[in-house]
């Protein structure tokens, strides 16, 4: 049976490397008009997204998983680790599905499937986590309730009266803007990146890149 070893040195270094990288561009955020500030577009899906397209979903995962733990040595964690739980599960939620499919279709067209399935599945999960894990906790713990997230909502947009509301109009489109961002820099750097990630890189008997 054929099996690339996910962990051999080449890959440890360029999973530590993507990992790393995508714990400093998670510090340049971005405030957005329609969601609470707490809310704030960043990049750092970018290198583990193409890391993943690279080395395989297994190494996408491991490179998320390097981002939080980073991410806790640097700045430490305020929500009792439940905000970077939070945001491991969605990061693999988001890079798993692309990354997946292209390991079995190494195409263009794949590739852009693979994207939208990914943004579909980071929205839906994003919804989970945020309802179920992050919202309740970050009311508890800073908010004095979750009756004021919900009027920060309010303050933004009318329409955001309940938990279901600020779902529809705040995390759902908070997460299609960031992931599409996310994803639309993946596919206009990933052919230029993959050519320099593989250089001196095995060449696996694997399906030849199209498109």
């Amino acid at each position: 049976m054929k099996q690339n070893k996910v962990l051999t040195v080449r890959n440890v270094v360029l999973i530590a490397m993507f990992g790393a990288l995508a714990a400093v561009l998670e510090s340049f955020q971005i405030s957005v008009p329609f969601a609470p500030p707490f809310y704030k577009l960043d990049f750092a899906e970018t290198p583990v997204l193409i890391g993943a397209f690279a080395l395989g979903p297994v190494p996408g995962v491991l490179m998320e998983l390097v981002k939080n733990v980073l991410k806790l040595l640097i700045k430490g964690t305020t929500t009792m680790y439940v905000g970077d739980l939070g945001n491991f599960i969605g990061g693999c939620a988001f890079i798993l599905p692309a990354s997946i499919l292209y390991q079995r279709h190494r195409t263009r067209k794949t590739a852009m499937v693979g994207l939208g399935f990914s943004i579909l599945s980071g929205v839906i999960v994003a919804i989970f986590v945020n309802c179920f894990m992050t919202i309740p906790l970050y009311a508890n713990l800073m908010f004095n309730g979750i009756e004021n997230i919900i009027a920060m909502g309010t303050a933004i947009n009318p329409a955001i009266t309940n938990l279901p509301t600020f779902a529809l109009f705040a995390i759902v489109p908070f997460n299609i803007l960031k992931l599409g961002m996310n994803s639309l820099v993946t596919a206009l750097v990933y052919k230029r990146v993959s050519v320099i990630i593989r250089a001196g890189a095995p060449t696996p008997a694997v399906q030849t890149e199209k498109g």
